[in-house]
């Protein structure tokens, strides 16, 4: 007979795991459920780094895209030169004007920068960020209305600008030039006789445009912002405009053209070309946009040191951001010095 009965037999069956094996398990539990959540973690602050960075670098890519656009317009007044563009008689003052050289409709200073040593710069830019560059372009939008159809050589002819149809504004200014002269006007007031044997014969009116580029102090966060040239109701006035959110610092380098060749002899900063009195031989330059993405991560730090034209820039926070450049050659500058005119 068997010493072991049937209900020990199922008792020692039915027994639970020991002290030793029970802690053997929890710990195996907490080394998997540690990495997991280390997993999780990695993936959340790799998926949190991927958001920020290609946010900011869209917006990098829109700043871009923009500042090209209007570098590439620099100093086009259509056929006539800026010295030779003057201020029609009927034209009233800009409200919330710019001071010289910055002034709406002063063209022969269609394009400088400055670097904003505080919150004001111009007189009409009070919340500039300080230590970063102000840029000023003037020109005309490429957008020409004629006094009649140019393609069309048997199309009636009266010195009146009205083709296309519709196309004149009376809340616009225009440059109205031919080769010779050129005059800024409202598109409200008179505009002159383009007949043959007038003082503007053949003259093309262009819409005119002011743009003042800076990095505004926005209570929200960094913006890159511009001041211009718009219609405000009642008169012309220097408005703002808020273009990309995030942008925090921009410098500008320049490539200028010392013995009037159409080729650039040195690349400096604006200070460079300022104490040169060289902005009539710029050609080229080059923009630094450095953008911050609008929230903080604690889990980032952020030491990196970025290198914008001639400073460099060191956060030492919690803040991502990314360094975007580009290259621009001002075409009509070019085009100007090598014709030697």
């Amino acid at each position: 007979m068997s010493s072991s009965t049937p209900i020990a037999t199922a008792f020692r069956s039915r027994r639970g795991f020991s002290l030793v094996e029970f802690m053997v398990a929890m710990v195996l539990g907490l080394i998997i459920i540690g990495g997991a959540i280390s997993v999780y973690l990695a993936s959340k602050n790799s998926l949190t780094e991927v958001e920020q960075v290609a946010a900011v670098s869209e917006n990098g890519r829109f700043a871009l895209q923009v500042l090209n656009y209007a570098a590439k317009h620099v100093a086009f007044f259509g056929s006539a030169a800026p010295a030779d563009i003057r201020v029609d008689d009927a034209l009233g003052a800009v409200t919330d004007d710019c001071d010289f050289p910055a002034d709406a409709y002063n063209t022969n200073d269609s394009f400088f920068a400055r670097r904003a040593t505080s919150a004001n710069v111009f007189g009409c830019i009070d919340d500039a960020m300080p230590n970063t560059d102000v840029l000023v372009i003037k020109g005309v939008i490429p957008s020409p209305l004629y006094d009649a159809n140019p393609d069309d050589p048997n199309a009636p002819r009266d010195g009146v600008i009205s083709f296309p149809a519709g196309g004149w504004d009376n809340e616009t200014a225009y440059v109205i030039a031919n080769s010779e002269v050129g005059i800024i006007l409202d598109g409200a007031d008179t505009p002159p006789d383009v007949r043959e044997g007038s003082e503007f014969a053949l003259g093309i009116a262009w819409p005119y445009r002011v743009q003042i580029f800076y990095v505004r102090n926005n209570p929200t966060g960094p913006t890159l912002s511009r001041k211009v040239l718009a219609w405000n109701g009642a008169a012309m006035s220097i408005q703002n405009e808020d273009l990309v959110q995030g942008v925090e610092n921009i410098r500008y380098l320049f490539g200028f053209d010392s013995n009037n060749d159409g080729d650039v002899d040195t690349i400096d900063s604006l200070t460079a070309v300022e104490t040169a009195n060289a902005w009539d031989s710029v050609t080229s330059m080059q923009a630094f946009v450095l953008l911050r993405s609008q929230n903080a991560d604690p889990s980032y730090s952020n030491e990196k040191t970025y290198q914008l034209g001639d400073v460099a820039v060191t956060p030492g926070d919690d803040i991502r951001r990314v360094l975007l450049h580009t290259e621009i050659t001002l075409r009509n500058p070019r085009l100007v010095l090598r014709g030697g005119t």
